[in-house]
């Protein structure tokens, strides 16, 4: 949609790392590995970690010779209901440039020896952004670098294991035209925010500079950053056709900013059911409490974030965070609340 005009935000939270954040899983539980299933993938540059730290600019680069090589999340999840996912965004990438093809399995066995779910086959992933199909068969061609979003119905079956397999688009036993790059991986559920009020805010704040004056009157600027760094293969959020971080003019500098009040949002939406549920209703649940502020950790968690839960155009997404840390929430009329967003944005 761009030109900044709102429609239904979207928020996609990351499962992987809040996971990593709270404990619930180690990086022993994600694995990355040749297609041999016994040999280690080799890097020439980051390491496992850089893919799940939620920094698209702090990337992990594969050898190219590594040729078809697979990321496996054990969710520890062994309900299928809280071990749903229904998003996959892989940001900082260079598949075009390196020929790579991706696609996704879920298994409820570690071995994937259990008729796993093949989602270019079996749930017809949606094209978000820069995710076509190369064919009908099992795998999703990114025609640009950059970053890549595909949804897909919410699987309810097969959840405990996730696995994504990436391959040379010239076959799983060719090597990468180039070495492959991948700034982080991003999967889970997102959720729909309620109608958003006419008068939002957005802002674009040219922080991290302090001026200093010199004895004589003079002023000097001194910016710790001037926006978010490059990325892998091209500027943030943008889609290349080239692996360069050349095109420094084209760079977008400053932290972007929303504030969204949401009004008369009924209860059934804002919270639980019952405040003190178990981890199923917090992890399964369809309320703005349970699925985007005690994902968020407060301030902790970045998120993928739209101002049109729609939108197919790159200039509307971004990472973010919660400005204030806090949920605040005011109740209007009998079973109904309002609430605000403030975001800010995170690199």
């Amino acid at each position: 949609m761009t030109y900044n005009r709102i429609a239904t935000p979207r928020a996609y939270m990351d499962r992987l790392s809040f996971d990593l954040a709270t404990g619930r899983r180690a990086m022993s539980d994600y694995t990355i590995i040749r297609n041999d299933g016994s040999t280690a993938v080799t890097y020439t540059a980051g390491q496992l970690e850089d893919l799940f730290d939620m920094r698209p600019s702090n990337y992990a680069t594969f050898e190219l010779e590594n040729q078809q090589f697979y990321i496996t999340i054990n969710t520890g999840m062994t309900s299928n209901t809280v071990a749903e996912t229904n998003f996959l965004a892989i940001l900082g990438h260079n598949f075009h440039s390196s020929n790579a093809v991706f696609n996704v399995w879920h298994s409820d066995s570690a071995a994937f020896d259990d008729s796993p779910i093949n989602l270019a086959l079996d749930s017809e992933p949606t094209d978000v952004i820069n995710a076509e199909e190369n064919d009908p068969t099992s795998s999703i061609d990114p025609a640009s670098n950059g970053w890549t979003l595909i949804t897909w119905p919410t699987t309810s079956t097969k959840n405990q294991y996730l696995r994504i397999y990436i391959a040379p688009d010239t076959g799983s036993a060719t090597n990468f035209a180039t070495d492959v790059k991948i700034g982080s991986i991003m999967t889970g559920e997102y959720i729909n925010f309620p109608g958003v009020d006419l008068n939002v805010g957005f802002d674009i704040d040219y922080d991290g500079t302090d001026i200093v004056t010199s004895a004589g009157g003079g002023t000097f600027a001194n910016t710790s950053s001037l926006g978010s760094p490059p990325w892998g293969a091209g500027n943030p959020w943008a889609l290349e056709s080239e692996d360069t971080q050349v095109y420094k003019s084209a760079r977008h500098y400053g932290r972007r900013k929303w504030n969204m009040n949401m009004s008369y949002v009924a209860d059934t939406d804002m919270f639980l059911s019952n405040m003190h549920a178990g981890h199923g209703a917090m992890i399964d649940g369809s309320d703005l409490y349970s699925q985007f502020f005690a994902k968020t950790l407060g301030a902790h968690q970045p998120f993928l974030f739209t101002i049109d839960k729609d939108s197919t155009d790159e200039g509307d997404y971004g990472l973010y965070r919660l400005a204030n840390g806090s949920m605040k929430s005011t109740q209007t009329a009998n079973r109904f609340w309002n609430t605000k967003l403030n975001l800010v944005e995170h690199w």
